[in-house]
């Protein structure tokens, strides 16, 4: 039961970087196309860097509860209706922790110019941000995790069969 989900958690962990990357090359894409500044030559190894690590705090924090909640609650469903709780049950938890990040960034707004600097008026952009984010790492995490445990259930049969 722990081996799927280790594998589950390193298939999250590889979707989130891949994520990463994609929204790099895109991010430099759109620079080279409108003439932008594309950064320093560190500016996608230290972003793919700052994901793993924000991957790796967000695998027992968010996926894994996730995961764990569709599993309980989706018992006898199928795999779509399991990934889809999963995926509800990690945007409720995205979701709040983006609040709960941008009240306790808050900054006064006397000292900011401009009103809308201030971190807690970027709530719903950074809450649909995070939960469109974190949808592939938690449904691949919840076909990664199935798909081990059935594989674990056909070797078990197998190995049955082949004792008798």
């Amino acid at each position: 039961m722990f081996a799927r989900h280790l594998v589950g958690m390193a298939t999250a962990w590889l979707v989130v970087l891949a994520e990463t990357v994609a929204g790099y090359l895109g991010l430099l894409s759109y620079a080279l196309v409108t003439d932008a500044d594309p950064g320093g030559p560190l500016a996608g190894p230290l972003l793919v860097l700052i994901a793993a690590v924000l991957g790796l705090v967000l695998l027992p924090l968010l996926f894994l509860p996730a995961v764990a909640v569709a599993e309980a609650a989706g018992r006898r469903r199928g795999v779509v209706a399991t990934s889809a709780l999963a995926g509800a049950a990690a945007i409720v938890l995205a979701v709040g922790y983006a609040v709960a990040a941008s009240v306790a960034t808050d900054v006064p707004a006397a000292r900011i110019p401009v009103a809308t600097d201030v971190p807690a008026a970027r709530i719903p952009v950074v809450a649909g941000f995070a939960a469109l984010a974190v949808l592939p790492p938690t449904v691949a995490y919840a076909l990664a995790a199935r798909g081990v445990g059935r594989l674990r259930s056909r070797l078990g049969w197998a190995r049955r069969a082949v004792a008798r």
